[in-house]
Parts: C-alpha cells; sequence; structure tokens
C-alpha cells in the first residue's frame, strides 16, 4: 500500500509567563492539503489534552511545571509522534506516516465481530478506571436555524465518577455562559442536563445504550472491516447496522484495541432504516411536550466518541455530536428545522485523593446547565484548554444579544414616534435611523405608498460606504423572479404546472416530482445548501446550474412528494435548469430577455457581473463574507439588485407588465403552508397570515432574501399600493420587525 503523510503545520505561538506555556496550531493533511479535524494533541506524562477544532485549529495550554513533557500528536491511520516541550522550534512541521498493516489470516479466522465485542464488553472492568476519579470537562453547544444562530453555550466543569459500591455520578459547574435568540427559538429551552453528559460515555452506560445492551446486539449486525491504527496501537474496525426491523436502530463503525480489547472509539448514528420508528424523549417528557402542543421529531442524530488511554486503563477523552431537531407547534404557529452541535472534550484526569463533592455543588441529572447563572465575559475562556471555536463567538453572541433586544426596541421606537409629528417620511427616516444607530440595519431602504415612491436613503457605519446606486446580493428574493420565468413559459404553453420533472430533464433522479411541486417545496428533494460538504464546494468552485442540480440536487429524496412543506434552495436551481432545457438559453441570458430588458433594470444581473459593478461588500458577523460564483445558487438566490430595480419589478407585477392577472393570481394563491414564518407559500411568494398585524385587514405578500452577510425584504401589500424595499449588508437585521413598523405608519 501506498504510504501517505499527514503535514501538521503547527504555526506555534509558544507564549510563556509566570503561569502558562500556550501552544496553538493547525493540523493538515500533506497530500490532500485538506484539514484534519478531531486530532488529539496531549502531554505524554500527563492526562492534559486537547483536540484540533473542525478546520484542524487548536490550542493547549500547559502548566510551566509540566515544561519537561512531551506533546504527543496522534490521528486515526498514523503512526504517533512525540516531540519534547523544551524542543518545540517555530513552525513545526509534523509528518506521521500512515500505518500499513493488515488484519492477520489466523485472527480473522479466530475471531468473529461477535466475539471480539463480547470480549471488549467482558472486559470493561480491566481496561476502564472503577475506582473514584474526576474529570475536568468542557463543552460547546450551538444552534442553527436556516444557517443562522439562534444558541450559543458554553461551560467548563468537573464530573465525579465511581463505580464501587454505590455507583455515582456527580456534576459540578464550574463557569458557563449562553444567550440565545428568544423568537427564534420560540421559547424553546436549548441546551444539556449533567444527564446527557454522562450518556456520551458509553463504556459507562453499557447498559443504557441500545447498541451494546442485549437488546441492541439481537437488533444490529456486526462485521469486521479491516484494522486501523489508533494512538499508535492497532484496534479491529468494526461496522454495524439495525436489522430490518420496525424498531429505531444505528448504523456506523467501532473501534476495539486489539491487544486489550478495550472500545476506543465509535462514529455512528441513527440508521436511516429505522429512522421513522424514532421517538425524541422519554415518556415523561413525550407526555409533556403533548400537554404543550409541541411535537418534536429528530431527522439526524451523529456521533463521534473516542477514549484515551493514561496509564493503564481508559477513560473517555472527546465527542462531536451532530443533531437535526424538527419544532412544531399548531398550536403557537410554528414549524421549523435547528441543526445542534455539540463538542465536549475531556482536558484533565484527576486520580488521587478524589472525593465527592458537596450536595450544594452538584446539579441535578434533569436540570438544564444552560438555566444556571450565566457569565458572559469576553476573556471567559483565557485561561482553559478547549475546542477552538470556528467562528468568532463573541460577534455571535453580540448578534444574539442584539436580536433579544430588537423586541425591547421596537416598542422603544413605537414610544418615540407617537411623539413626532404625522409626516410619513419623516417617521420612517427615524425608525430606520434609530436602527442604524443600534447597528440593526445598514443598507439601502425605499419605501412606495399608493404608487408613489416616498422614501429612498442608504444607511452606513463605519465600514458601509452605500450609496443610491450600490447592489446587493438579494438571496432567495431571487425565487420570484425563477417563479415568474416559470409562469411566463407557462403563459406560452411551453410547460404545465402539472408536468414531471422527466419530461425535460429525462436523466434526473427523481423524475416524477412536478413542476408545481417545486414551486411549492413540496418536492422532497433536500436543501442542498443546508449539505456542508456541498456548500465548501460551493464556495470554492464555479459550475454551471446543470452541474450544480447533477452533483448537489440529485440526492434521495427526504419524503415523499407532495405529503409536506418543506422549504429547499435546490427546488428552484432545479426549474431554472428546466427553463434552460426549455429554451436553449442559459439562466442568465433568460432572465436578461424576458426580465431584466423589458423592465429595463439595467442595475441587475444574474451571477458574476460582466461589466463594471457597483456591488458592496458584505460583513458577516463582523468580518468580510465569502466571495463565491453566485451562479452556484442557480435560480434559487443568484441574483443582483438595487432597491430602484426592485421598484421596476415591484410595479411590472402590480400592472401585470409581464404576464396576465390571472397568471400572477396563479403565483400569489396559496399551494402550501410555511408554518414556521406563519405564511401560506404560492409560487415563489410567501403570503402572510399572522407575521404582520396589518394583513388582518390587507393582503400582504414577499418574501425575503439571505446570502450570507446580505439580507433583504421584498414586501408588497397592493390595495394600498405600497411597496417596502430593504437591502442590508452587514448579516442579520430585524426585517420583519421594521417593515411592521413601516406598514403601521403607512396604513
Amino acid at each position: 500500500m501506498k504510504k501517505i503523510y499527514l503535514l501538521i503545520l503547527l504555526l506555534f505561538s509558544i507564549l510563556t509567563n509566570a503561569q502558562n506555556i500556550i501552544i496553538e496550531g493547525v493540523i493538515k493533511d500533506s497530500k490532500e492539503k485538506e484539514i484534519l479535524p478531531y486530532a488529539s494533541i496531549y502531554l505524554q506524562k500527563s492526562s492534559l489534552g486537547t483536540i484540533s477544532n473542525n478546520k484542524g485549529q487548536f490550542k493547549i495550554i500547559i502548566p510551566k511545571e509540566k515544561s519537561n513533557d512531551s506533546l504527543v500528536i496522534s490521528f486515526i491511520g498514523y503512526y504517533t509522534q512525540k516531540f519534547q516541550l523544551s524542543n518545540i522550534k517555530n513552525p513545526l512541521q509534523i509528518f506521521l506516516e500512515e500505518n500499513t498493516a493488515t488484519l492477520d489470516e489466523v485472527i480473522i479466522n479466530r475471531y468473529t465481530a461477535q466475539s471480539i465485542i463480547k470480549k471488549a464488553i467482558e472486559r470493561i472492568p480491566s481496561n476502564y478506571y472503577s475506582k473514584p476519579y474526576k474529570s475536568e470537562g468542557f463543552y460547546r453547544v450551538t444552534s442553527q436555524k436556516d444557517n443562522s444562530y439562534i444558541h450559543l453555550s458554553e461551560a467548563v466543569f468537573d464530573i465525579y465518577q465511581s463505580k464501587i459500591n454505590n455507583p455515582k455520578q456527580q456534576f459540578k459547574l464550574k463557569k458557563m455562559r449562553t444567550i440565545k435568540d428568544e423568537k427564534a427559538s420560540k421559547g424553546i429551552d436549548l441546551g444539556l442536563e449533567p444527564k446527557s453528559i454522562y450518556e456520551f460515555d458509553i463504556v459507562n452506560n453499557i447498559n443504557d445504550i441500545k447498541l451494546l445492551n442485549k437488546k441492541g446486539l439481537k437488533r444490529h449486525t456486526f462485521k469486521i472491516e479491516g484494522s486501523k491504527l489508533i494512538n499508535g496501537k492497532e484496534a479491529y474496525k468494526i461496522t454495524f447496522d439495525q436489522k430490518d426491523i420496525k424498531k429505531s436502530g444505528y448504523k456506523g463503525y467501532m473501534f476495539i484495541d486489539k491487544e486489550t480489547f478495550a472500545f476506543i472509539g465509535f462514529n455512528f448514528g441513527l440508521s436511516p432504516k429505522g429512522l421513522k420508528y424514532h421517538k425524541y424523549g422519554d415518556p415523561a417528557l413525550r407526555a409533556l411536550m403533548k400537554i404543550f402542543g409541541i411535537d418534536i421529531s429528530m431527522n439526524k442524530n451523529n456521533f463521534q466518541i473516542r477514549y484515551k488511554k493514561f496509564g493503564d486503563k481508559y477513560y473517555l477523552n472527546n465527542v462531536a455530536n451532530n443533531a437535526t431537531l424538527n419544532f412544531k407547534s399548531n398550536r403557537q404557529h410554528f414549524n421549523f428545522e435547528s441543526d445542534i452541535r455539540v463538542d465536549y472534550l475531556i482536558t484533565n484526569i484527576e486520580k488521587d485523593t478524589v472525593f465527592p463533592f458537596a450536595k450544594d455543588e452538584t446539579l441535578g441529572k434533569r436540570k438544564l446547565i444552560e438555566e444556571q447563572n450565566s457569565i458572559y465575559d469576553a476573556n471567559f475562556w483565557k485561561d482553559y484548554t478547549i475546542v477552538l471555536p470556528t467562528n468568532d463567538f463573541n460577534e455571535i453572541a453580540r448578534k444574539l444579544e442584539a436580536n433579544n433586544k430588537a423586541n425591547d426596541f421596537k416598542n422603544e421606537i413605537e414610544d418615540k414616534l407617537y411623539k413626532l409629528p404625522k409626516d410619513k417620511v419623516a417617521r420612517i427616516d427615524s425608525l430606520l435611523s434609530f436602527y442604524n444607530q443600534k447597528e440593526l440595519f445598514t443598507g439601502n431602504a425605499l419605501v412606495s405608498h399608493e404608487g408613489n415612491t416616498i422614501f429612498q436613503k442608504s444607511y452606513n457605519n463605519s465600514s458601509t460606504h452605500n450609496a443610491s446606486n450600490s447592489q446587493f446580493r438579494i438571496g432567495s428574493l431571487s425565487k420570484t423572479f425563477t417563479a415568474m420565468v416559470i409562469a411566463q413559459l407557462e403563459n406560452e404553453n411551453k410547460l404545465n404546472y402539472g408536468d414531471t420533472i422527466e419530461k425535460y430533464l429525462p436523466n434526473f433522479s427523481n423524475g416524477k416530482i412536478t413542476i408545481s411541486q417545486l414551486l411549492s417545496h413540496q418536492s422532497g428533494i433536500s436543501n442542498f445548501l443546508a449539505n456542508k460538504g456541498y456548500l465548501s464546494k460551493i464556495l470554492s468552485n464555479s459550475y454551471s446550474i446543470e452541474e450544480v442540480v447533477n452533483q448537489f440536487c440529485s440526492d434521495a429524496l427526504e419524503f415523499e412528494p407532495g405529503s409536506k412543506f418543506e422549504y429547499s434552495n435546490s427546488n428552484f436551481v432545479v426549474l431554472s435548469l428546466i427553463a434552460e432545457k426549455i429554451t436553449s438559453l442559459n439562466f442568465k441570458e433568460i432572465l436578461q430577455q424576458n426580465i431584466f430588458r423589458p423592465l429595463k433594470m439595467d442595475s441587475t444581473y444574474f451571477g458574476e457581473p460582466t461589466n463594471s459593478t457597483n456591488l458592496v461588500p458584505a460583513f458577516m458577523y463582523g468580518a468580510l463574507e465569502p466571495k463565491y460564483n453566485a451562479q452556484n445558487v442557480g435560480g434559487a438566490g443568484g441574483i443582483t439588485s438595487t432597491t430602484s430595480d426592485l421598484l421596476k419589478w415591484s410595479n411590472a407585477i402590480e400592472n401585470n407588465i409581464l404576464i396576465p392577472q390571472e397568471k400572477m393570481e396563479e403565483l400569489l394563491k396559496s399551494h402550501s403552508e410555511y408554518t414556521d414564518w406563519d405564511a401560506y407559500y404560492g409560487y415563489g411568494w410567501m403570503i402572510d397570515r399572522y407575521m404582520f398585524s396589518t394583513s388582518k385587514k390587507h393582503n400582504t405578500f414577499y418574501h425575503p432574501g439571505t446570502d450570507f452577510g446580505f439580507y433583504s425584504m421584498f414586501l408588497k401589500q397592493p390595495d394600498n399600493g405600497i411597496t417596502i424595499i430593504l437591502l442590508n449588508n452587514t448579516g442579520e437585521f430585524p426585517r420583519f420587525e421594521i417593515s411592521e413598523l413601516i406598514l403601521n405608519e403607512l396604513n
């Protein structure tokens, strides 16, 4: 087997003071130049250690008295190397050679996967420390909704554990901080209980997890796949999946040390075979959710769990958990999905002179850690070894705090407006200036009332230079244009809404989906921009729309087409490819020919600009957002425009310039229910139900847009001739609150 080398570019900054040695670095693969996440970095003579984050970065803080120790670097499948701390020079490059060993055939014949697992279970008492010990831990929990953070918490804590006589687990919280977007999370408590922390340690909960207990062993099939080198020792790799039964089980693999038969690693998640049978929470929690009219289901729950040897015993070392939960309440009108990430790291182990914690120091198993006293401090973690964050968490926390203040600000500006003269223009300027001063709106605004533009202005901060002709990427607002293109083709009898995809894309993997289901987000095609692997490629390369569809929008369906609503950008990429096939033009030319040129939208374009551009830079969490080819998102979000051009778009919709009125009404008919936004979804448009108070008396349709640092809102209330256009280039802003305030002024 060809040898592969691992290059660890440890751009070490070794800072020594009276207390600590601080070592920072990044870990990469030398052949592919890709980062290597979750590599182990630890001291040879101590349990002190850390892991690299999912960008390959790490930081370890070492007490000065341990300066004679060695730093050990370990990654699965490679030989471990170590370096004396005193000899580390800047920068340090480490090449780890891949282990080329294969399973001995005699060993394969001697053992089956089941017999290896049975032996590993039998040896748990001898392989894992059973006397009382204390571990110091750290975790970070983040929750995202539509790729925006809605929750962040971090904690440093101690766990006391004993298996002697009276088994005991105690959780002592040392420090923590937490913040969440109250509105976006719909008041749902997000975080962890000590019970959840304990359960990550599979080996010490062997009888509880339905994988290795008696029921679990019967419900899964196991197979020896080969061997890997882990922390310098060979281990069996055993794959598993649940059997074809109507139960929820797991699929993945585990590592078992060849010599000691110790469990040293698990990678697994819910098996697709039993996902529909999975029930979230225990019976008591499900009963409580029923009382409150809330339903929580789990669409994904993946784990990576590693154990490390310290002395002659193994201990839990680190856990990475990725889950996707769906929160639904018909009573409170919400239905949203949240991607939840947990990083849990054991930073130190103490075995000598360890005693249980005092009762008043411990936290109950079922008490949410995030409900305890929270200390928010920018320097909070400077003295702790943690898993490094992959984003600026201080900036994210600031944004979350600002979002929480949005409702308070709304009340505050309403009080101010009450005292102002009745001039609508002055009052709109006052409220937008208010949000600009609070750093919650930076961009361009245009308001039309009774068919006349009554307000148009740019707002800036110290980093922006927005002007009246500035161009902004409009994100998902592009879907309204794609829907118009499809409506024009339908009006010309070149397609029907009931046509299936295969009529125009005969090789598409899910060809039975209809155009109507694509337009109303009822196709079941997964959202390609929610796939982090796909997103990385979208940001790094340039693709044609056909390549995007074939490579990123052709996965297995998430549900039966037409059975439910689930917002997916993939739908509108497929629609833009269908338009290309029908017209034999690329989507950029279609938009120019059918919409931009007829409406004289001269500052609007799709994908990359062909001439000089006034596109402004955008900022995400205080930093410049990543640049990429906007064509890669196709008809889902590839358009750039200005407030003036979008007013032309608004007038064309109102005056039926592009399609007859009855065809426009079809786009604005309620085809599905978008519960999370308190709206119906038409064909490329949202029709408001409860979001805006004025919708009780007036028909309101709109579409927001998000493209990294670019956030937008386009809203129409046709009976009063109202159009509201808000284009922001500093990330999330309270677009619904601002739109509501403007609507109240105009109504």
